[in-house]
């Protein structure tokens, strides 16, 4: 007997992302940590090349 109301989920081509409070949060904090690990990894590779001098 096969009497289920489960619907099979089919999200659309077209559909749009999910987007709330907390996910953009998330999102804004994520690409803060980003541009921080970059900076630091920038200033870290220039303090390493910084002695050196062009003739």
């Amino acid at each position: 007997m096969n009497n289920d109301n489960v619907i099979a989920f089919q999200p659309s081509e077209t559909a749009t992302p999910f987007r709330d409070a907390l996910s953009e949060l998330v999102r804004q904090g994520a690409r803060q940590i980003i541009a921080q690990a970059v900076e630091a990894e920038l200033q870290e590779f220039l303090a390493q090349y910084q002695s050196l001098k062009d003739d």
